[in-house]
């Protein structure tokens, strides 16, 4: 359970409304958002230049996997557990004016960070070394072999420069400064992308030559994105006193919250170390470590966005709110992430599932990528897939998580973390190694069926395409175990605050009531799809209006008529059904009511998307160069954004208007860069290096 507050938190103003939790938490996320867009952009940008000049080869999976776990530290140490445990603290301490201690807290875990990691690291770097002497006497040890154990070894220290980069973001965001650690990202980025272009053409002359280029780049980026973050630092207050006193206050209580968690969650980042083993030496041929980051890279451009943007605004409020015991602010601001990261994320699943091919002919389709026949382009294509049914979960996790860790509550998320880990290894397995012999018999079954029967021969492809998954039944196992995460979380915040249903809803009843119709839903609309498909003089368009039709209508229906059961008052008479969502004013909503409405319309605006998408996709021209490549991907994305704001927009969304309300000074933000991106793109095909 959560502790309280060892002291009295001094008196401060009544709650604000949901709307102004809504829109200071959207402002600080937008900051983020606008400059994590940029570092995705650019990530994806710098990914492409990779696969153009190291494509698909063992050289290319070497970097990869070296390149994993000083990156997965940064979740650890950096972004993840430890900042999370970090800011509560220190969040508590400004709110109670408490600067001088919170600042000597901050010096404390910069300095012993930095000690134990140096210390670490040096240590991991020998025990490398000893492997590379090892490893000849298990199995033989080739050419990339080796790349990889050295390429681990140079990379490593950057993990001590984005973890401390990491932290000194959470003092930036706790002093209320997003601009600057939102931007740091963007360093690394810059630099990888600068060598690629710039360097790898000059430096070397094989693949295992240049690849040392990027390996000093992600050096170069790490050391950037530490020493961004102390001058605005400096500039809002904080005061670096170098210290090593474990016994400050403040550090004790970070690592009293940090302790119950730091084994499950280095399990965790093992188990994603695992996931690449499995990817490197039990899925055969070149690639596959390649497909599985490259795929996952764009599934993080819109949950970068979305639940880190949100989660790192949300967390110094939450935290703030919790240290004064205001349990309603605390719900309301969480339910507003919450409603906004549904909002945002759904749709970004059902689009990047539709266009996943598509998606990954444009970002990757270059150079040594589209060998062996586009291979690459359709392995990784399944990865962006099956991680992009994730998302949502992904997204949801992030907030849940920083919500119990704001509650101080850090056992919650490291029991879920475990036991996720459990169920995605095991999915992991039977995937990648049992589920190819357990199709295998069916191969031969499927030569030999009957054409007529269709039905059969359906379920046999289908086992027999989850036979050949490879990378991509590890996406589809961490979409599983984050699912079953996901729903553990919600659990816990819900007995933390004592399970009260008029102060935070139920999510099984919103899952239950609203999942349940849009399955049903769909059948109906899938039945209606194949009646008027099997009549011969009704093919075409038609197909598509049943589909539809078959699918809103029903939807709908239900949905309204469980609204006009359950809000207060009597919808539709006793306001304008124009202006009030259901005639009924928005203080007479109660919270559960909100958070199931951005449920339903989230769905239903997200159901016009898919078909929009579908549409307009099939009715374009098919793969050939660079033009039409970018019109599947982008004129789909285009117009179905269009069409889903458009549609959340006639539903009448809680999200839609706060959004909206918080955005319309940001719009010109966003215009300058995306000028900035497009003139960015214009001259990279100018200069021939895309």
């Amino acid at each position: 359970m959560p502790e309280s507050p060892n002291s009295t938190p001094p008196a401060s103003p009544a709650p604000s409304s949901g709307e102004d939790h809504g829109r200071g938490l959207i402002r600080n996320a937008g900051t983020v958002g606008i400059w994590t867009i940029a570092s995705r952009i650019l990530g994806l940008y710098r990914f492409r230049l990779m696969a153009q000049i190291f494509g698909a080869t063992g050289v290319a999976d070497a970097f990869n996997f070296a390149f994993v776990f000083p990156n997965l530290t940064r979740r650890l140490f950096g972004e993840g557990v430890l900042t999370s445990a970090f800011v509560p603290v220190f969040s508590d301490r400004l709110a109670k004016g408490q600067k001088d201690e919170a600042n000597r807290t901050a010096s404390v875990l910069l300095c012993r960070l930095f000690y134990w990691l140096s210390l670490g690291c040096i240590a991991v770097i020998a025990c490398a070394e000893a492997v590379r002497w090892i490893w000849p006497a298990l199995r033989p040890m080739d050419k990339d072999d080796l790349l990889l154990i050295r390429l681990f070894q140079v990379m490593l220290p950057y993990l001590i420069f984005i973890n401390l980069a990491a932290v000194m973001m959470a003092i930036l965001n706790s002093l209320k400064h997003f601009l600057l650690p939102a931007f740091a990202p963007v360093l690394l980025n810059i630099a990888m992308i600068a060598a690629c272009l710039f360097v790898v053409p000059i430096v070397g002359s094989t693949l295992h030559e240049k690849i040392w280029v990027l390996a000093a780049a992600v050096l170069i980026g790490g050391v950037l994105q530490l020493a961004a973050q102390f001058p605005p630092a400096f500039a809002n207050g904080f005061r670096l006193t170098p210290s090593l006193d474990k016994t400050d206050p403040g550090y004790q209580q970070v690592m009293d919250n940090f302790k119950p968690v730091v084994l499950m969650v280095a399990i965790f980042q093992i188990n994603v170390m695992v996931d690449n083993l499995i990817a490197r030496y039990l899925i055969s041929g070149d690639g596959p470590v390649t497909y599985l980051n490259m795929g996952t890279s764009v599934y993080q451009l819109p949950w970068s966005i979305i639940s880190l943007a949100l989660g790192t605004a949300a967390l110094p409020m939450l935290s703030v709110f919790w240290a004064q015991m205001k349990k309603e602010d605390f719900v309301k601001t969480l339910l507003v992430a919450l409603r906004l990261v549904i909002f945002l994320a759904l749709p970004c699943t059902v689009g990047i599932m539709l266009l996943s091919d598509d998606i990954v002919r444009l970002l990757y389709g270059t150079g040594r990528f589209l060998e062996n026949n586009g291979e690459p382009v359709r392995r990784t294509a399944g990865v962006v897939m099956f991680s992009s049914m994730g998302l949502l979960f992904f997204c949801v996790n992030s907030i849940l998580a920083r919500g119990l860790y704001a509650m101080k509550d850090m056992r919650t998320p490291t029991t879920t973390s475990r036991d996720s880990v459990a169920i995605n290894l095991g999915l992991n397995l039977f995937f990648v190694v049992a589920m190819p012999f357990l199709v295998k018999p069916l191969i031969p079954m499927r030569a030999a069926l009957d054409s007529d029967r269709k039905v059969i021969g359906t379920l046999l492809d289908v086992l027999i395409a989850m036979g050949g998954m490879k990378e991509a039944g590890i996406a589809l196992a961490s979409t599983i175990s984050n699912a079953w995460q996901t729903w553990m979380l919600a659990r816990a915040v819900r007995r933390n605050l004592g399970s009260d249903e008029k102060l935070l809803p139920s999510a099984w009843n919103a899952v239950a009531v609203f999942g349940g119709n849009a399955a049903l839903s769909a059948v109906t609309g899938y039945v209606a799809f194949l009646f008027v498909k099997s009549k011969p003089d009704w093919e075409g368009f038609l197909t598509l209006i049943a589909a539809v039709a078959g699918s809103l209508i029903p939807f709908w229906f239900l949905s309204h008529q469980y609204f006009l059961k359950h809000i207060p008052g009597r919808p539709g008479i006793d306001g304008d059904f124009t202006v009030d969502r259901y005639g009924v004013k928005e203080e007479m909503w109660p919270e559960n009511l909100k958070f199931e409405y951005a449920i339903y319309s989230t769905i239903f605006a997200s159901a016009i998307l898919g078909f929009a998408v579908w549409a307009i996709r099939d009715s374009l021209p098919p793969e050939g160069g660079l033009i039409p490549v970018m019109q599947r991907a982008l004129v789909p994305v285009v117009l179905g954004v269009y069409v889903y704001f458009t549609a959340a927009s006639g539903l009448m969304s809680r999200e839609y208007d706060e959004l909206k309300g918080a955005f319309e000074r940001r719009i010109r933000q966003a215009m300058y860069l995306l000028v900035f991106v497009s003139a960015g793109i214009a001259f990279s095909s100018k200069m021939g290096w895309i």
